[in-house]
């Protein structure tokens, strides 16, 4: 059944009508019997992070890329867009009915491009100068640039005002020198978003400055991370005294937080967005274990399935309310609860299809539907990771929106952070 909309919305059902013109052009739709409807058919995606790699993933990027060009040249590659720096000018809930119109259609995969379209175009286009929109985020959805974001460090943790990247003045330019770590595609990125120390006595949170980093500069190393599952999903990338010019600084010079902090704002939604679509894929599988891959299922099983269809159905519902609500309302701790609900819903799941599958988890057969979710199990617990860890984001919540005390802080060390200027790059 197609995506519907509200009968009395004259103006977005004519966008819908508009976007599925579009659609039908463009592209086939999907067949009504998808792989995740038909036991046994095609791939059970069941990888909760990217791992392709070579020509194969070369491939997907260059697909996602054409994809997002054609979508910029129909009106369509950036819907809640300036309209000055040829966006739509549209809602949220605009784009949330794009997206669940698209989806009945076979589009490429658009992994590859998910970094740089929904949290670095946004700190881009709410904080940078027309400039920079005009060339990078403008990159970012009409296909041209992929991005990364240089955020997250190994000393830092989930204390991410406490990165040790250094930034010093070098004239009208920057000398960047650090070590950054979990960074999605950052092997394929034509720019990175990194956030760097600029005073190194002030304070931690005003002492810092986000920057574009343009990947292809010399002094910049990604070197592959190893994943759980066997794939290499995410990155390091060592930056020793990459010069940037003053004109890809993103923001004020010690007003890096408060771009970091609406850019993890901007990726929690993107997380929360895009993982819908693969929760409703895994339940489907997770109910076929059942129906048709032999599992066995008592009274606590099936209770177990009827508890994470319930979540899955609440975590949907809080994220469309999400999207009715204009942004400039929205509030922190509503948009954590939407991360935080599919990844414990996420971890459920492992187990379940962990007590269902026994030894087929484990070993290998060949058999369809069964050593897959082995990719599951690993890979949940990365998304308890990616856009604030889930202890951190429990704890936001807790301070924040039900007003609990604060979680006590440890005393700073004395005396001055360590430099990482010169470190050599450690072996992933």
């Amino acid at each position: 059944m197609g995506h519907r909309v509200d009968d009395d919305d004259v103006e977005l059902h004519a966008f819908a009508d508009d976007a599925r013109a579009f659609l039908d052009r463009a592209r086939p739709r999907r067949p009504a019997e998808t792989p995740a409807a038909a036991w046994g058919v095609g791939s059970e995606g069941l990888t909760v992070f990217h791992e392709t790699a070579g020509a194969e993933e070369v491939a997907e990027v260059e697909a996602a890329k054409a994809w997002q060009a054609e979508r910029w040249d129909a009106g369509f590659g950036w819907i809640t867009g300036p309209v000055e720096h040829g966006g739509a000018g549209g809602t949220p809930e605009h784009e949330s009915v794009y997206r669940r119109i698209e989806d009945e259609y076979d589009v490429p995969d658009m992994m590859p491009l998910r970094i740089g379209l929904g949290t670095v175009s946004h700190a881009l286009s709410t904080f940078g100068t027309d400039e920079q929109i005009g060339e990078h985020a403008v990159g970012l959805h009409s296909g041209r640039l992929v991005a990364c974001q240089l955020f997250s460090e190994p000393d830092a943790g989930s204390d991410l005002a406490n990165v040790r990247t250094r930034a010093g003045r070098d004239g009208s330019s920057w000398l960047l020198t650090g070590q950054k770590v979990w960074s999605s595609n950052a092997h394929l990125a034509d720019i990175g978003l990194a956030l760097a120390r600029t005073d190194a006595d002030g304070p931690k949170h005003a002492s810092l400055t986000m920057f574009v980093v343009p990947m292809a500069t010399p002094g910049v190393t990604v070197r592959p991370l190893r994943q759980l599952t066997g794939g290499a999903s995410f990155t390091e990338v060592f930056l020793d005294e990459v010069l940037v010019p003053d004109t890809l600084r993103v923001g004020g010079i010690g007003q890096g937080w408060s771009v970091t902090t609406s850019t993890l704002a901007a990726e929690r939604t993107a997380v929360g967005d895009r993982s819908h679509g693969l929760m409703a894929r895994a339940m489907t599988l997770l109910r076929m274990l059942v129906s048709e891959g032999g599992a066995v299922a008592g009274p606590v099983e099936r209770d177990a399935l009827a508890a994470i269809e319930v979540r899955l159905r609440v975590a949907r519902y809080h994220q469309a309310r999400m999207q009715a609500v204009p942004p400039e309302r929205a509030t922190g701790g509503e948009r954590v609860m939407d991360k935080l609900m599919l990844t414990t819903t996420m971890r459920h799941m492992g187990d379940v299809a962990s007590t269902l599958l026994g030894p087929r988890l484990v070993a290998d057969t060949g058999e369809w539907g069964t050593y897959a979710w082995s990719k599951w199990v690993l890979g949940a617990p990365g998304m308890k990771i990616g856009g604030g860890t889930d202890e951190v984001l429990k704890s936001m919540v807790a301070e924040r929106v039900l007003g609990l005390p604060r979680e006590p802080k440890p005393a700073a060390p004395a005396g001055p952070t360590p430099s990482t200027r010169g470190a050599t790059p450690r072996e992933s």
